[in-house]
Order: C-alpha cells, then structure tokens, then sequence
C-alpha cells in the first residue's frame, strides 16, 4: 500500500495593486488515526444439525428432535430463546455416481443456528452443551461487543486530536502555525480487529475458547487554516 503523504497548500498572493494586503496563508491537510482496544463482551456461536435418511420424513424428523435437544440443553444453561435463531435451514438430495449413471443416495437436512452469548466465559460451555445434544456441524465463534459506538466515539476522538498533533508538527517544520480548529474534516473508515489472544476457561469439561482483546479504529481526513 502507498503510505499517505500529509501535504500543504499555499493560497496565491494577491496583486500588489489590490487594496488589500496581500494574503500568505495556506492550509495542511493531514491523516488522523485513532484505536482503542478493549476485551469482547459477547459472542456469537454457530452449531447445527445435519441428518440423512432415504425417506425425507425421517431425515426431517430426526433433525427437529435433535435441533430441540439443542435448543433445550441450552435453554437449561441460561440462554434464552430470543438470543437463539435459524440462520440455516435446507433440504437437498444427494446422489452417487456410478459408471456416469447418477443413483439416489439419500435426503439430508440441515439446521443451522446462531447462538448469542451474553457471558463471554460461557462461551466454551455452549459449545460443550450443543454437541453433547446433537449438534454435529459447527460454524465457529465470533467475539463482538455490545457497545461498539461507544468504543468507537473514544477512537474517533483519537483520531480528531491525532490530526491537530499532525498539523502542528508539519507546521513547526515551516516555521508557522496552525488554527486548531480544522476548516474541514471527514470521517474515512473505522473497522474491528483482533489481537491478543486471550483464553477463556472451560467449564464442566468444556473446551477452551481462546479469544483475544478487540481493537476499534477511526481515521478523518482533517484540513487546517495556516495562520
């Protein structure tokens, strides 16, 4: 990638037969960044139920008992229905292929549900629950918070105050100064990441989930009033 290059403008002079004095100021346009990290507060689980039968009705019937076991083993942990939702669910017909002849295997259904977790030390226990119930696909954990606009207000005021620091350094390499208050400035993208894993401890012999510090990030394209 380019790295970004802070620039400066300079206004014309005005003509020496204008009435006015001549005008030399110019202005410093800068890139401000700003993040901060702080540890997940939620989570969301991905499990679901897959079975297959040659007879759909069997296949659909097998899947339901098994997706409420799921449903109830967690509800008996404390998640709640409404944190519990279908995100999935298919039915599709499998075949074999023999001598380029195409031969009916069976019928397979599929539930997939998205679990919120609201306790992030719980995380691993969820995930014991639902396999120990029937769940036999997985489509992984994903941490989040549940204030992000908070966070992210804190990264923008980062990167507001990060663009002055930058102005004024460019501004003291030439031997001027700088109104700090930007004549114009424009949020350019904020994102999530993460970084430092973190593990969270299993619970009634359920597997480790290790997670890690989420970073929130703001970036303004800022303009200042040389003076």
């Amino acid at each position: 990638m380019i790295p970004y290059v802070p620039s400066y403008t300079k206004r014309p002079t005005m003509n020496r037969n204008d009435d006015k004095k001549p005008n030399n100021d110019g202005t410093i346009s800068v890139v401000g960044t700003g993040s901060i990290q702080v540890p997940p507060d939620m989570a969301t689980v991905t499990v679901g139920v897959v079975t297959q039968d040659k007879d759909l009705e069997k296949a659909q019937a097998e899947n339901s008992k098994l997706s409420n076991n799921v449903i109830k083993g967690l509800n008996d942990i404390g998640i709640e229905d409404e944190d519990i939702q279908t995100i999935n669910y298919s039915v599709r017909t499998n075949y074999d292929y023999i001598n380029g002849k195409q031969k009916f295997r069976n019928y397979e259904v599929r539930h997939v549900l998205q679990v919120t977790v609201k306790d992030i030390d719980q995380v691993g226990e969820v995930y014991d629950v639902a396999i120990r119930n029937g769940a036999n696909i997985e489509g992984g954990v994903t941490f989040g918070l549940s204030n992000e606009k908070y966070y992210y207000d804190k990264a923008l005021d980062l990167a507001v105050k990060d663009s002055v620091k930058k102005a004024n350094n460019i501004a003291n390499s030439l031997n001027t100064k700088v109104n700090n208050i930007p004549s114009s400035i424009k949020e350019t993208s904020f994102g999530q990441a993460q970084v430092y894993p973190k593990t969270y401890a299993a619970t009634n012999g359920a597997p480790p989930i290790q997670s890690g510090l989420i970073e929130v990030s703001a970036q303004v394209n800022a303009t200042f009033e040389m003076i």
